[in-house]
C-alpha cells in the first residue's frame, strides 16, 4: 500500500507542475520573418557557395592550405637562391683572372 501512495503522490506532483505554466510568447516580428523567408525565392549559386565557404571547417581548411602554400614558396625560393649563389660564386672565381680594366687614358689606336 505504501508503494501505491508514493506512486499517487508522484502523479499528483507531475500533474501539479503544469499549474503555474504560462503561455509561451514568440520573439517580436517572428511572423514577419517567417513570411519573408517563405516568400524568398530559391537561393542562387553564389548564396549557396558563400554558405558553404563560410562554414568553419571549410574556412579553417582553406586558411591552412594558404599558409602551407606560402611556406612551400618561401622554402622553395630559398633553395633556388642558394643554388644560384653557388653558381655565381664558381663563376666569379673563374672570371677573376680574366679581368681587364679599361680606362679613358688607354689609347686603342696609337698609329698616326
Amino acid at each position: 500500500m505504501n508503494r501505491n501512495e508514493n506512486i499517487n503522490k508522484m502523479i499528483e506532483e507531475a500533474l501539479g507542475s503544469v499549474d503555474d505554466a504560462k503561455r509561451a510568447t514568440p520573439k517580436p516580428y517572428l511572423l514577419t520573418r517567417i513570411n519573408a523567408r517563405m516568400s524568398k525565392g530559391p537561393e542562387s549559386v553564389w548564396e549557396k557557395s558563400a554558405w558553404f565557404i563560410t562554414r568553419p571547417a571549410v574556412a579553417f581548411g582553406g586558411l591552412c592550405l594558404v599558409v602551407l602554400i606560402n611556406t612551400m614558396v618561401i622554402f622553395y625560393s630559398k633553395a633556388t637562391i642558394s643554388v644560384a649563389t653557388t653558381d655565381m660564386a664558381v663563376q666569379n672565381t673563374t672570371d677573376e683572372f680574366s679581368y681587364t680594366g679599361i680606362t679613358i687614358y688607354d689609347n686603342d689606336n696609337t698609329a698616326p
